[in-house]
């Protein structure tokens, strides 16, 4: 357009060869401004030096970019000024528009690598979370697995003190296979619910071997949730305390019930004894069992997690809900 007003029509082809050069002189020396920012950071405070060397730069790449314009243009837009002549030339009117060219190439640097940096801080910071989660969940697992074994312990030692010795043996061999599935289970925090419940279900058998027929199970969990997540050894502890403070009072017996369902994207869990209930209205359950499980909740799931201990609405005893968010574990 400025080749046709002045009266000196140029090829397209000319136009772009003529101004294209001090973009991609601009292009080439990305890399060495770049370098120079970081060597010399223009960041608060100000260095005298740093903009010093910021300031010389910007001149030497300002007169390499002139310096390429006029050479290329002498071949594709000769006119009666010299090279040198030409670059001064374009060394000076282009000086303003050179001068931002080189600060935002180092703004755009700055910017680049300070979204990098921050990416990183968050990715060190999410692991060090993800570490630090794992580490307390590690805790309370520990705190968790001693308390079931000594009150497993304690139940094989009372039918040893009765001197049921076939009972004794086989409440043992049952302890056995829950501690190796205990010890299995790794440091793993999830597991299905089918694997959970089959862990209660080994728990019970020993509690069933001390106490016979006065104790009755019912377990109502559909066979489309057998894959969903849940933490590890979150039942146990209630059905525990089901037997510890709840059932087993009655020379009758007593039953625990243990199910699950979906409600909307949620997934329920229900251990429900008929025993005697909480021992005071109003005043909200506490033990190892019930903190261990609220802790770990909270660390999993944060909001997305409730716990629930109560008396039951419609009957004798005592009615636990546990709420998480419904996923299902990859199949091996």
């Amino acid at each position: 357009m400025f080749s046709r007003m002045g009266g000196r029509p140029i090829p397209a082809w000319r136009a772009f060869a003529a101004e294209a050069p001090q973009w991609y002189g601009w292009a080439l020396l990305t890399p060495v401004i770049i370098r120079l920012g970081e060597r010399f950071p223009l960041q608060r405070p100000l260095r005298a030096r740093n903009v010093t060397v910021h300031a010389l730069a910007s001149l030497g790449a300002s007169a390499l970019v002139a310096f390429g314009d006029a050479l290329v243009n002498l071949w594709v837009r000769p006119g009666r000024l010299s090279l040198w002549q030409s670059a001064g030339s374009w060394f000076i009117s282009g000086l303003p528009a050179m001068t931002v060219a080189y600060f935002a190439i180092l703004g755009l640097s700055y910017a680049v690598n300070g979204a990098a940096r921050l990416r990183e801080r968050e990715r060190k910071e999410a692991e060090l979370e993800a570490q630090l989660r794992d580490a307390q969940l590690a805790a309370l697992r520990m705190q968790l697995q001693p308390h079931f074994l000594f009150n497993s312990l304690n139940a094989v030692m009372a039918l040893v003190r009765d001197q049921d010795t076939a009972r004794a043996v086989r409440a043992l061999a049952l302890l056995s296979d829950v501690l190796r599935a205990t010890i299995n289970a790794g440091d793993a925090h999830e597991t299905t619910l089918a694997q959970e419940l089959d862990f209660v279900q080994r728990y019970l058998e020993i509690e069933h071997v001390r106490f016979g027929d006065r104790l009755r199970v019912t377990i109502d969990v559909p066979n489309h949730l057998a894959g969903a997540r849940v933490p590890t050894f979150i039942l146990q502890p209630f059905v525990e305390n089901s037997l510890k403070h709840g059932v087993l009072r009655e020379r009758a017996g007593n039953e625990i019930s243990i199910h699950a369902s979906v409600v909307g994207s949620a997934l329920r869990l229900a251990v429900r004894d008929d025993g005697r209930g909480l021992p005071a209205a109003g005043m909200p359950p506490t033990g190892v069992g019930i903190e261990n499980a609220r802790a770990r909740l909270a660390q999993m799931y944060g909001d997305g997690a409730a716990l629930s201990v109560r008396n039951a609405t419609d009957g004798p005893g005592v009615s636990v809900e546990i709420t998480l968010p419904l996923a299902s574990c990859p199949a091996s």
